[in-house]
């Protein structure tokens, strides 16, 4: 019998790693904690410094979030000087004096501090969400309530600052644009962990709800990364809930992103259908603190899924968060997807390194007609 419990506790000893390695990496995938990386900047004259890496040196317009609690925001724009070791750009406009000593500051795509940046008679409003809750979202009025609404759903571990990005092409249409939050995202309803849109998607049927009782006569969605999963769940359950769809970097296959995830770490490759399996299994996701298992199997919306609302996908190859190529095998299994690759950008960047093709896309997409020949 000594034997047994000898073996038993070598077996206890091998997998209680493994089994803390997997609940580590399950939370990493369902975590909605941002986790922007803060890098040392200091001001120099009309621009600012950074070290040199892929993200500082990325061609484009970013923002940098910066001062107490991050509170600061400046444009930051063109190269000005570079070699190994650092970067030197231009400081577009700035809410403040960019510190000339070493400070702490964000690197991110919000090219805007806020909503005012685009209209100065944008509105705070509340969605009302079945559960008797509601979320909050930001209201652009477009040139008539009564017309055509457009829904911009933010990604995971982001704020609505991320959508703005859209907000500005459908602005210039004189379209209404509703930017809301969900359940878990940025500054959204609380949530523990994400259900990546296996329950998030009634937040964004309700927000449809409220644009189309407050006027709307017809929604478009623009997804941004995981956001995309709130509208093609919404989409399996009603096929004619929205008109029409717009997705920037979106996850559509939440299998093939978690084994991405492993292969960029250097972890076995084994482990990513352990921690799939783990997220799926009833006794194991409450180990991770999972509230309910995810279904893999649905979180794939190449397969199993069919779409049904014509949709434009804007996306890069330099996306090292969500592979490219997954995109291509979701458009090439739905003959309602126009797939448009921009130049090479970090993920959710599109917007930034190729702004005329983000934009002229985008404008042209909310130009075309509706299938039923309406505007």
């Amino acid at each position: 019998m000594i034997y047994l419990y000898v073996a038993l506790g070598c077996v206890a000893i091998l997998v209680a790693p493994l089994a803390i390695l997997i609940r580590i990496l399950a939370l990493r995938v369902l975590s909605t904690q941002p986790r922007r990386k803060a890098l040392e900047a200091r001001g120099v004259g009309k621009s600012v410094q950074f070290p040199s890496n892929d993200q500082t040196t990325a061609v484009g317009r970013y923002g940098l979030w910066f001062g107490e609690n991050f509170e600061q925001h400046a444009l930051v724009g063109a190269v000005n000087d570079q070699d190994l070791r650092k970067v030197v750009r231009q400081v577009v406009k700035s809410t403040a004096a960019v510190p000339t000593e070493p400070f702490i500051a964000q690197l991110t795509g919000h090219t805007l501090s806020g909503p005012a940046d685009i209209d100065p008679n944008w509105q705070n409003v509340d969605v009302p969400l079945r559960d008797g809750t509601s979320a909050p979202a930001w209201l652009f009025p477009g040139a008539s309530a009564a017309s055509r609404w457009v829904i911009h759903i933010q990604g995971i571990r982001t704020s609505r600052r991320v959508a703005l990005r859209s907000v500005e092409v459908v602005e210039r249409a004189g379209l209404t644009s509703l930017v809301i939050t969900y359940r878990g995202a940025g500054d959204g309803p609380s949530e523990g962990l994400s259900a990546l849109g296996q329950r998030e998607w009634t937040d964004l049927a309700d927000a449809i709800a409220y644009a189309r009782a407050h006027g709307a006569v017809g929604i478009d969605v623009v997804a941004w990364s995981m956001g995309a999963g709130l509208a093609f769940e919404l989409l399996r359950r009603d096929p004619q809930a929205f008109d029409r769809l717009a997705l920037i970097a979106p996850a559509t296959d939440w299998s093939g992103i978690v084994q991405h995830g492993i292969q960029k770490a250097g972890l076995p490759s084994f482990l990513a259908p352990v921690v799939s399996w783990a997220m799926g299994s009833d006794v194991a996701s409450r180990l991770i603190g999972m509230s309910s298992p995810l279904d893999f199997r649905r979180l794939n919306w190449s397969e199993n899924f069919w779409l049904t609302v014509p949709t434009l996908v804007l996306h890069s190859r330099g996306d090292d968060e969500i592979p490219f190529h997954l995109t291509e095998v979701f458009a090439s299994n739905h003959e309602t997807v126009s797939l448009v690759e921009t130049a090479s950008a970090p993920h959710g960047w599109e917007a930034n390194v190729d702004p005329e093709r983000f934009e002229s896309t985008l404008a042209a997409w909310l130009d075309a007609r509706y299938p039923n020949g309406t505007q």
